[in-house]
């Protein structure tokens, strides 16, 4: 009877800690982030802010997916990109994120002939997923990058 109630006890305790998903990162809010990244003197030049419907395009993202986003880019002088995305599901923001990735991939690709100083940007690309959102972060600073996700 010890045995059944420890293993019970042992049980209870594995999903307590279960339903605390993940490694206790509060998700991305779109709005909110994006404001404190574009201060925070990441990035290089001012970004223009893209709409949902566009953002979802660029990234090969399901606009069906999205509850919400903050999408900026790059004039054309740089690489330099900033994308929060809010997903219905943590499904669905696992997909964004591996979309996410190959925009990384394939920006370095098609900027590696005519904007060989831009890869260096590329290759230490941020990108993270926290339960249903997601991010990328293309900076010239990545210092502030990293002082925003250890927040």
């Amino acid at each position: 009877m010890k045995k059944l109630l420890a293993g019970i006890t042992s049980l209870a305790l594995c999903l307590s800690l279960t339903a605390c998903g993940g490694d206790g990162k509060k998700a991305f809010d779109p709005s909110a982030d994006a404001e404190t990244l574009l201060n925070s003197g990441a990035f290089s030049e001012s970004l223009t802010e893209i709409d949902q419907d566009t953002a979802c395009l660029l990234y090969g993202i399901d606009a069906s997916t999205v509850t919400a986003c903050a999408v900026y880019g790059s004039t054309g002088a740089t690489a330099e990109e900033l994308a929060i995305f809010t997903l219905k599901d943590s499904d669905a923001a696992g997909t964004a994120l591996s979309a996410l990735q190959l925009r990384v991939e394939d920006r370095t690709e098609a900027l590696a002939s005519y904007l060989p100083n831009e890869i260096t940007k590329l290759q230490s690309a941020v990108t993270e997923a926290r339960g249903s959102s997601v991010l990328l972060v293309i900076a010239a600073d990545y210092g502030p990058v990293d002082t925003f996700l250890e927040g």
